[in-house]
């Protein structure tokens, strides 16, 4: 059994309907999706959860795919990141040979749930990414993100679904301070809406259960 965690996939496509079908359809392949509907949303995503691979659709209204394409990239683990740029017909591919850049796909609607994987699968054997641990750790912190177990030393940590997630945060980047906004991004998603107070009763709670220091992880 691998000890990875599956590729996370980040879409951005605006429409709910095409977005939904392209989630749906890569989640069949067990690979982890991200959704996101515009430019400003999709950077939060990224930012927050970089992906392994972003599909960027070419229908983006508040930026163009390839503005978009740049502006991830200048996130610093993103520098090479895997790019497929869904295009309409009429669209020319040459627009999108970007000279040098070896970790970007076209692909020309319509196409079928086997050419998009193909691609995906593709780009990523190319850049040869370094998958997720299922089992990350921070000092005497352990957990188990493949069965959701925690534990604190030898001790197991019974964390809700929430928690889970958030800590999960905390302990990949343990040095980051995370602004509410970014935990709703993380657990909940870059198009929820969480009043902020929900987000201080968790992760009091996770100190609680965790029996942490009241270290300063949230701003």
């Amino acid at each position: 059994m691998s000890d990875k965690l599956p590729p996370k996939i980040l879409v951005i496509e605006p429409d709910e309907v095409l977005n939904a079908n392209l989630c749906n359809t890569i989640e069949r392949y067990w690979f982890n999706v991200n959704r996101a509907k515009s430019a400003e949303t999709a950077f939060r995503a990224a930012e927050v959860d970089p992906p392994n691979v972003v599909i960027i659709s070419s229908r983006i209204q508040d930026r163009s795919d390839l503005e978009m394409a740049n502006q991830v990239r200048k996130i610093k683990e993103l520098k090479d990141l895997p790019i497929v740029f869904l295009i309409e017909e009429d669209e020319s591919v040459d627009n999108y040979n970007i000279a040098g850049d070896s970790h970007s796909e076209t692909l020309c609607r319509p196409f079928t749930p086997n050419e998009l994987m193909t691609t995906i699968r593709a780009l990523l054997r190319k850049s040869k990414h370094v998958f997720q641990d299922k089992v990350i750790k921070y000092n005497d912190i352990s957990m188990d993100l493949s069965t959701f177990k925690v534990y604190r030393a030898t001790k197991q940590v019974h964390l809700g679904p929430t928690e889970f997630k958030i800590l999960q945060l905390f302990v990949q980047k343990p040095k980051n301070i995370y602004s509410r906004r970014q935990i709703i991004d993380y657990v909940w998603g870059v198009d929820k809406e969480i009043a902020q107070r929900t987000i201080d009763v968790h992760v009091n709670r996770i100190r609680t259960l965790m029996k942490l220091r009241d270290r300063k992880s949230v701003v």
